[in-house]
């Protein structure tokens, strides 16, 4: 019966050593300064963000130049911070056994510009989420411009919201998607244009046609028949008589001549 009070006593006191122990190895942890903040892209584009500054702002919310306790630095601070950023689609933070903040972010990827009506434009990802421009950095992207009526979001939005349901946005993604699955027409076809009648047409460059799809159903089958024409008559004149090609017929292109 001794034996097994002992026991007892001694897996309390082991207990609360061990208790004791981490209390205080955990209070030294946090009174220890940070040391250093590293930020890691995994998807740069090396433009959207300017890594070196966001680095220098999170430095300074974390206090490293007055060597900030562990304990006091604001985390919910620079996650706020960082999930204002309209350019970071993805971040997180945590500091590690070496007393680093460690900081990840991944960058929104667009793959289409379009300007509204009133000459305003805004970036579209895959995703169909609306990011603004950039002041120091533009990414050669095929461009939709012409009848899209929306206005600037103030902070990011997506094309799937009712706000967009009727101002092109969607299907202007769906062409771009479409001709950038294809060598030939990423290299041919300059611009995305929605006319006054909200019909879609593409601009192939160097070549003075109208060249309507219509609507976006079949929009692969659309522009494979354009790119099939395209390769047939290339480096000749004779398209240049005609003045517009129509995709929206099932099978067929029909052709106006000026």
């Amino acid at each position: 019966m001794v034996k097994k009070v002992l026991s007892i006593i001694l897996w309390v006191v082991t207990g609360a050593a061990l208790i004791t122990l981490f209390v205080f190895g955990r209070k030294v942890y946090l009174d220890t300064p940070l040391k250093d903040v590293r930020v890691v892209a995994e998807n740069k584009h090396s433009g959207f963000i300017e890594y070196d500054s966001l680095t220098a702002h999170i430095r300074a919310l974390c206090g490293i130049e007055h060597q900030t306790a562990i304990g006091r630095v604001d985390l919910k601070k620079v996650s706020k911070m960082l999930n204002d950023n309209l350019w970071i689609a993805q971040s997180a933070a945590y500091i590690d056994l070496k007393d680093t903040l460690r900081v990840s972010v991944k960058e929104y990827d667009p793959v289409l510009r379009v300007y509204n009506h009133d000459g305003q434009s805004v970036y579209i990802t895959r995703d169909g989420y609306i990011i603004p421009t950039s002041p120091h950095y533009t990414p050669h992207l095929i461009i939709a411009s012409g009848n899209y009526q929306f206005a600037m979001p103030v902070k990011n939005s997506n094309i799937a919201d009712s706000l967009y349901h009727d101002t092109g946005l969607a299907e202007a993604l769906a062409i771009a998607e479409a001709i950038e699955k294809d060598t030939f027409l990423k290299e041919h076809i300059g611009q995305i244009y929605r006319n006054t009648d909200k019909e879609n047409e593409v601009i192939v460059n160097n070549l003075p046609v109208q060249v309507i799809l219509g609507d976006t159903c079949a929009v692969s089958d659309k522009l494979h028949r354009l790119k099939v024409l395209l390769e047939k008559y290339q480096g000749t004149s004779e398209m240049e008589d005609y003045k517009t090609m129509n995709l929206k017929y099932k099978n067929q292109i029909v052709c106006t001549k000026k």
